[in-house]
């Protein structure tokens, strides 16, 4: 996704509104900053950070900052997010890392299998201090910053025919989300990957325009596609991660309150990754009963997923990116 001046342009009727609160109540000298915060998932990791850092940014700041969390894409699509976040009609945007590459191709280094392999090491090494500064400098020419970096849950495919070997992939056509990486991956093992909103998956689903859905493991059962499919199998080591995105003027423009928002979003990290793995357990258990299958690949085909798909990515990744994996991979290391 390249970011054209039109494009952006274009958008600003339908971000106007959200962005007007934030430039009057700076504009009368008050003192007081909105925060719009937005994201396409509801009920979910994305929500549950940004409520906890709209409850601790409002209490620490004593009423300054007062933030607007507005769910489920009611603020236009993951690209208009994106769009606002840079213009700085919108102050911060959550979604999945995949989503951001077309705004910096370094974000595809996280979607890259191997490198998270358990919610909890997950958080361990996105929370580390180096890899914290390293998340920073991705986009900042942009006059964007990364915030914060979550492991949200597990990937996998659901599908109506089981998929328990990696054959069982060769010419299915899999939903996945916008990322060129994850393309890239799937049409390594013989799939045929059609790159889809989340809003538009489950009637593609439903009427077989679509073979199986790739996704984070909750999004499953919270979306009730056990009515539609049974078979689950997951990927080895392979994990969604989630990235806030703020603009970076509004953060300056903050002046010391800056730290104040920086403080509560580690804290909201905190809270926010046991949140989400208790959640991922949660969800599983409400998809096995409602008759769902969690299924896994034999050990020899999940060995023979990682050392065809981790090729397959690196090969797609430009030389920061790259960079960047190398350096996420060895702090993968220090956790295992």
């Amino acid at each position: 996704m390249s970011i054209s001046r039109r494009r952006i342009i274009q958008s600003l009727p339908a971000l106007v509104c959200s962005a007007g609160l934030g430039m009057i109540g700076q504009a009368k000298g008050a003192q007081v900053f909105t925060m719009q915060a937005t994201t396409s998932a509801s009920d979910d990791l994305d929500i549950e950070w940004l409520t906890l850092l709209k409850q601790g940014t409002e209490r620490a700041s004593g009423g300054r900052i007062k933030v607007n969390v507005y769910p489920a894409s009611q603020l236009g699509s993951t690209q208009t997010m994106i769009e606002g976040v840079v213009m700085g009609t919108l102050e911060i945007a959550v979604n999945a890392s995949g989503t951001y590459e077309g705004l910096d191709p370094r974000f595809a280094a996280l979607a890259v299998p191997g490198i998270i392999r358990s919610m909890t090491q997950g958080a361990s090494v996105l929370t580390d201090a180096d890899v914290r500064r390293r998340l920073g400098l991705i986009a900042r020419d942009k006059d964007v910053e990364v915030i914060t970096a979550l492991t949200h849950s597990p990937v996998g495919i659901v599908s109506r025919r089981p998929i328990t070997r990696l054959t069982d992939l060769k010419g299915m056509k899999i939903r996945v989300p916008g990322s060129a990486l994850i393309i890239e991956q799937l049409k390594t093992l013989g799939a045929s990957p059609v790159a889809m909103s989340l809003g538009e998956v489950l009637p593609a689903f439903q009427n077989g325009t679509i073979d199986g859905v790739y996704a984070g493991t909750t999004i499953f059962s919270a979306l009730k596609y056990f009515d539609v499919a049974k078979n689950l199998t997951l990927l080895p080591e392979t994990f969604i991660v989630i990235v806030a995105l703020a603009n970076s003027a509004f953060m300056k423009s903050l002046g010391s309150l800056e730290a104040v928002v920086r403080d509560q979003a580690r804290k909201a990290d905190i809270t926010g990754a046991a949140w989400g793995e208790a959640d991922v357990t949660k969800e599983r258990g409400v998809w096995e009963s409602n008759g769902g299958h969690t299924l896994t690949l034999p050990a020899a085909d999940a060995k023979l997923y990682l050392d065809t798909v981790v090729p397959a990515a690196l090969r797609h990744l430009t030389a920061d990116a790259r960079a960047d994996y190398d350096a996420l991979k060895a702090v993968s290391a220090k956790y295992s």
